[in-house]
């Protein structure tokens, strides 16, 4: 139905005819899927865990008393990434001790002298001095001497880039055989892997 405007001119009533059809509808949810898609991916590729190395530096140990000996070293820490911060929720260290007569590991757990959360900027090194106490007949050791031990790291992380973080995850590595034993102890660093 037609009606006149103020002008005196004409006019439609378009509120019977829908504004957009079946294609521009398909054309609209492909162009909001191919969005939500991009954001997605570049999310999880920004937010994505970043490689952080452990290692073992400066061990050596101290006798407290009799067979009890005070056992510590340095957890050297690497985030190489340029573009992620680590943020450390907790560090845990634990020392397996093989026992070849009881044909098993014996686990010693340390404590980790820093305080948490740990926040480490991208393409930065943290040390955290790491200590334990440890009874060398309990490990079948003679005199104050045991052999080498399995540093075994348990860490709790989120990245961030820019103000968004990851969600958590839990990073376990395996140390070469530390020994806190031999002379140049202290100047050897042992490298972690996953």
């Amino acid at each position: 139905m037609a009606t006149c405007s103020a002008a005196g001119k004409p006019t439609t009533n378009n509120a019977a005819r829908p504004v957009w059809g079946t294609k521009q509808y398909i054309l609209a949810a492909i162009g909001v899927t191919l969005a939500v898609s991009t954001v997605a991916i570049v999310t999880s590729v920004i937010l994505s865990p970043a490689r952080v190395s452990f290692s073992v530096t400066a061990a050596s140990f101290a006798q407290v008393q009799g067979p009890m000996l005070v056992l510590n070293f340095t957890l050297h820490a690497a985030n190489p990434s340029r573009r992620a911060a680590v943020e450390y929720r907790s560090v845990m260290a634990r020392l397996g001790l093989y026992s070849p007569s009881h044909a098993t590991t014996a686990w010693v757990q340390t404590e980790v002298h820093h305080a948490m959360p740990l926040l480490q900027p991208p393409a930065t090194s943290r040390s955290l001095r790491v200590s334990a106490f440890f009874d060398v007949r309990e490990f079948g050791g003679s005199g104050t001497r045991a052999p080498p031990m399995t540093v075994v790291v348990l860490a709790q992380v989120r990245f961030k880039v820019g103000v968004a973080y990851s969600r958590p995850y839990g990073v376990e590595v395996s140390c070469q055989p530390v020994d806190f034993f031999t002379t140049d102890a202290a100047a050897t660093k042992t490298r972690c892997a996953a």
